[in-house]
């Protein structure tokens, strides 16, 4: 892991690059069908020399050291993703999945795609979110490109709060959680009793909800295991264990748990096993020690050696085995477009004439239980014919694996090699495989999954490959390092660090006591976009009075039609001024308080106000008061 004190900047280049998932959200953006995450890989990736002797290799930085959370840029600043997960790297090269987070990059530019051969450049961000660039690896202008995308994306201070359905929160609204870990606004039934912000937007049609805190939220805690509570939970401090928090009440309230954790989770896809010369930790954990004579047959052996250790690494392992599956693709057929735009079908008997005598039947297998498929209900006509179609075939299908209980799913899909529809078998539970094989005649009539007309056709399929899963369940990283860490099991296939998974926020609670939220200031909206009252001549008021008490004696912007206008500071030399004497003394901004009442100078102005006018009285006000 590198050593986020002294600063890392890598450039590279781009060796392919492919859309992974769509925005996929009709909300009005038009950006339902703009890729959001990319498959990348990098070459090329230079070394950077720094005077840190600390760092996982003393004085340099390389590929080995980049991490999924940073983010990749090009040279001119116009496409950013952050990398977030990484499937193999080396000191020149890396492989990953990107993201352009909440599609900033596309809504700036029109664009987030990167070309093949063009030149990126590798940063992280500090804690408040900003990028941390050294040298000069950007072409000119291009770093005021980077540095005003965080500016946006991070200003305000906000939090996003990710939801799988939109909550019935609106802009300006103060808010709290409930127990599922979805925002609701504070007062409503199943909320927390303290109040954790201000809605400031919404996004993905009101899913994600971006909140400016009312106090620090914690979004990475150094000790995940500890969080046993759950969303709207009160954390306390530990009377028994010096340092630790507890569920249990009795000590100081210290942290409002803010949502569930997600599972950090890491694929590793190598079909070699760590060796005599391997070493391999997992978070600080050595879990495999070649030299000193550990050794594995298989995948299998690893995980089980894995998981002896995760009391320590707080790290499981498991092995999910890709399905096998049988369908239409790769076949030639024996009818292929006699049906208009459809090429799959099981003809039964002519148009009229009588059924045949035999159906056309299968044998179908999981590996553990057979059964017969009989084809003998036509559900479409063709080429004078009645025939079954791909949907009955498969409710044929699905029938016999359901009444025998098939370890089978059973699906049609739009084929790439036939025109129309076709048929798809996929293993699932305990199946080993798939095999089909004719009884009586092909049952497809060479137009499924067989290869022509033949009779005792056999089709088969095995399960996939294995993978080795890790997962930690508090959704903490999976930090894997060892030795060699190029050019052996390490760093490639999947066998890299992960933090693909959510710490639960904490929200801190006040220090003493926890009472409650240390008071802050907070954008309030409540006063845009008021009406005034026609004015004529100097002094007249505009019939419009401050809600909130300014917070901390702040700053107050008066805004007309949208243009700010400017404001007396205890005296009328300004187009307006509030007061709280009916007009007679001007307030000093400094002293301005709920409920004063705003006049306007018109001579200064050089002009009056109407009703139709829009007028925006801009300030923070105290969290205590919203």
């Amino acid at each position: 892991m590198s050593n986020k004190f002294t600063p890392i900047t890598l450039t590279g280049t781009v060796a392919s690059f492919a859309g992974s998932s769509l925005y996929g959200e009709s909300d009005g953006t038009g950006l339902q069908s703009q890729y959001k995450t990319f498959n990348v890989t990098l070459s090329s990736i230079g070394a950077q020399t720094h005077a840190d002797a600390s760092t996982r290799e003393p004085l340099l930085y390389n590929g080995l050291d980049l991490e999924a959370g940073m983010f990749l840029s090009d040279d001119n600043g116009q496409t950013i993703l952050k990398i977030i997960s990484i499937s193999a790297k080396s000191e020149q090269g890396l492989t990953c999945l990107c993201e352009d987070v909440d599609m900033v990059s596309f809504r700036l530019n029109a664009i987030n795609s990167l070309s093949i051969s063009s030149n990126v450049v590798i940063f992280d961000l500090n804690p408040e979110g900003e990028p941390i660039i050294v040298g000069a690896p950007f072409l000119t202008g291009a770093l005021d490109k980077v540095q005003s995308r965080f500016n946006l994306n991070e200003r305000d201070d906000r939090v996003k709060f990710i939801h799988s359905s939109a909550p019935v929160v609106n802009v300006g609204d103060i808010v709290t959680v409930n127990a599922s870990g979805n925002l609701v606004k504070y007062g409503a039934a199943g909320g927390a009793n303290i109040k954790v912000g201000v809605v400031l937007e919404k996004i993905r049609n009101g899913k994600d909800v971006f909140v400016k805190p009312f106090n620090d939220i914690i979004r990475n805690y150094a000790e995940p295991e500890s969080l046993t509570g759950s969303p709207a939970g009160i954390y306390y401090t530990d009377q028994a264990n010096a340092g630790e928090i507890t569920t249990a009440q009795g000590g100081k309230a210290t942290f409002l748990q803010l949502n569930n954790s997600i599972a950090t989770t890491q694929a590793i896809t190598s079909s070699s096993q760590p060796g005599g010369s391997d070493t391999v930790t997992i978070n600080g954990v050595t879990v495999f020690d070649g030299p000193n004579g550990d050794s594995v047959a298989d995948a299998n052996a690893l995980s089980t050696l894995i998981n002896t250790f995760t009391g320590q690494t707080n790290v499981s392992s498991a092995i999910t085995q890709a399905p096998g599956a049988v369908d239409s693709e790769g076949n030639t057929l024996a009818y292929a477009g006699s049906w208009g735009s459809h090429d799959i079908f099981i003809p039964l008997n002519a148009i009229g004439a009588a059924l045949p005598s035999t159906f056309p039947e299968i044998t179908i297998s999981d590996g553990n239980n057979t059964a017969n498929v009989v084809f003998d209900t036509a559900d479409a006509t063709a080429i004078g014919y009645n025939v079954i179609s791909p949907a009955g075939i498969a409710s044929a299908i699905q029938a016999v694996v359901n009444a025998n209980s098939l370890d089978i799913t059973v699906a049609t899909y739009s084929s790439s090699s036939h025109n129309g529809d076709a048929v798809r078998l996929t293993t699932t539970g305990s199946a080993t495989g798939i095999t089909l094989t004719n009884v009586a005649a092909d049952p497809f009539g060479g137009n499924v999954v067989g290869n022509g007309a033949s009779t005792g056709m056999g089709l088969s399929a095995t399960l996939g490959a294995a993978t080795l899963t890790l997962t930690r369940t508090s959704g903490g990283p999976i930090e894997i390092d060892g030795t060699p860490v190029s050019g052996s099991y390490i760093n490639q296939s999947g066998v890299v660090s992960s933090y693909s998974g959510r710490v639960p926020f904490l929200m801190l609670i006040e220090s003493e006591g926890g009472g409650g939220v240390a008071e802050t200031g907070v954008n309030t909206r409540v006063d845009y976009n008021k009406n005034p009252s026609v004015t004529s001549s100097d002094e007249d008021t505009t019939g419009l009075t401050i809600t909130y008490t300014p917070f901390g004696d702040g700053s107050v912007i008066v805004k007309v039609n949208g243009l700010q206008v400017s404001l007396g500071n205890g005296a009328k030399d300004g187009a307006a001024y509030f007061s709280v004497d009916g007009g007679t003394t001007a307030r000093s901004v400094a002293d301005i308080a709920a409920g004063d009442t705003l006049y306007w100078m018109g001579s200064i102005a050089s002009y009056q106000l109407e009703t139709d006018d829009g007028i925006d009285i801009v300030y923070d006000a105290s969290s205590n008061d919203v």
